[in-house]
């Protein structure tokens, strides 16, 4: 009986446990994604908390701050016993000797600042690294936002489509059971119909990888984006000098330039390692017999006949002058590619203000004047067709040329260093961040 009370207490203990554990950590951080829908700026926090290259980082700058407050250590003392006289052929009055000594070596050739240089050097490319990772991951979930909020406009448009392809093909069933029509165009109305159905299908499914792809972007298991959250119709245009001017100020030229400098840092390290270092030693010698002690002082100085860090500064040497060609080859590349996509985005927004000044409201105001002249017998159901058609085509590049031109400016702002990390930084999280477009 004791036993089965105990076996009873002992399982209501064990589920209390299990219904009062906290949940996991990884289910912590979708709290935000699974209500409701983020918003861009909650999905750059989200990635600026969830991706491991930040956090990778974070541990090498660590590092690296620990390595440059130890930069100026001196070398360790060495401390030496040695006993004399302990066998061999020797005269029986020979007594032990014992002597103590402590050696010191000195560091010449500027090795101790040589150190500090190198490891600042080291802190500011990894500070770089870091800035210029983060544009990448932010313009990787702004691509992925951005294609979300394209996906859901196609489909939103796909739904206009269908809605106009079910009232022709009502009208179309009126017109045929009133004998005004052959039934072949019923018919093909109604293939027409389960086209435009299945178009939705395929529309929903771009959606939700759109929305999948953003997820994994996140490292969230689920994602949707927040219905507040719209395609920016307007982007602004920078001056394209203004634009090439800033070019020394860019993030991805500003870590070439790191590199650089650290390259050079560790060839005036090697330099000052190939100074070989002396030491100076102090020894007591202690003498029983005597009842004596004797003070002995030393300097040891290494010859540098063979090993004078030849491999070790060839290698620096080679290092220095690869950094400094890749820091020409970035600046370069950096060059075409803001131009590149500058005229991109001018090409788009050009295109977007055509399609919308002078194309899409005649387009539209076509296509109704022939859907309301097919319900009253003056144009064929295929004139009505190629009417909407027209119109579908023309809504769908207009869409195209804007996101167009949301990519585009999410390019240049990675290029000229837009967001910063600092804005979606996880210890300046806030409740009420601004609002954003991709």
């Amino acid at each position: 009986m004791r036993i089965q009370r105990f076996a009873l207490h002992a399982l209501i203990f064990l589920v209390g446990i299990f219904c009062t554990a906290p949940p996991l950590l990884a289910a912590d951080t979708l709290t935000s994604t699974a209500s409701g829908g983020v918003t861009l700026n909650e999905a750059l926090n989200l990635a600026a908390r969830n991706r491991s290259e930040l956090k990778a980082l974070d541990a090498d700058l660590d590092v690296a701050a620990i390595t440059l407050t130890n930069a100026s250590l001196p070398p360790n003392p060495e401390l030496g016993v040695e006993w004399d006289n302990l066998g061999g052929d020797l005269p029986t009055d020979d007594v032990r000797e014992t002597t103590i000594s402590l050696s010191q070596p000195i560091e010449i050739g500027g090795k101790p600042a040589a150190r500090k240089i190198r490891s600042q050097a080291e802190t500011l490319r990894l500070q770089h690294e870091q800035t210029a990772v983060w544009l990448e991951i932010a313009a990787e979930v702004r691509m992925a936002f951005l294609a979300v909020l394209g996906a859901r406009e196609k489909l939103v448009l796909q739904h206009e489509a269908e809605q106009i392809v079910l009232e022709l093909a009502s009208i179309t069933h009126e017109r045929v059971a009133a004998g005004e029509l052959a039934v072949t165009e019923e018919i093909r109305a109604e293939a027409r119909k389960a086209g435009a159905m299945a178009d939705t299908q395929r529309f929903e499914r771009l959606l939700t990888e759109a929305e999948l792809n953003l997820a994994s972007v996140l490292l969230a298991d689920e994602v949707t984006v927040d219905t507040t959250e719209h395609l920016p119709q307007e982007v602004a245009i920078p001056d394209k000098l203004t634009l090439l001017e800033g070019i020394n100020t860019s993030p991805i030229l500003t870590l070439a330039r790191s590199e650089t400098q650290r390259a050079a840092a560790d060839l005036s390290l090697e330099q000052a390692n190939s100074w070989a270092n002396p030491a100076v030693s102090l020894a007591i010698r202690d003498i029983p017999d005597k009842d004596a002690r004797a003070v002995a002082v030393g300097i040891s100085i290494p010859l540098p006949l063979f090993q004078r860090n030849q491999t070790a500064l060839a290698a620096a040497n080679a290092s220095a002058q690869k950094a400094s060609a890749n820091q020409d080859n970035t600046t370069r590349r950096l060059h075409m590619e803001l131009i590149k996509a500058h005229t991109l985005l001018v090409a788009a927004d050009r295109e977007v203000r055509t399609l919308r000044s002078q194309v899409l409201s005649r387009s539209a105001e076509a296509a109704e004047a022939v859907r309301e002249g097919f319900r009253y017998g003056k144009f064929r159901y295929s004139d009505v067709l190629e009417a909407f058609q027209n119109q579908v085509e023309i809504k769908a590049r207009h869409l195209d040329a804007l996101l167009e031109l949301n990519r585009s400016a999410i390019t240049l702002d990675r290029l000229l260093g837009k967001p910063s990390l600092s804005e979606f930084s996880p210890k300046k999280l806030s409740a009420s961040d601004h609002r954003s477009t991709p």
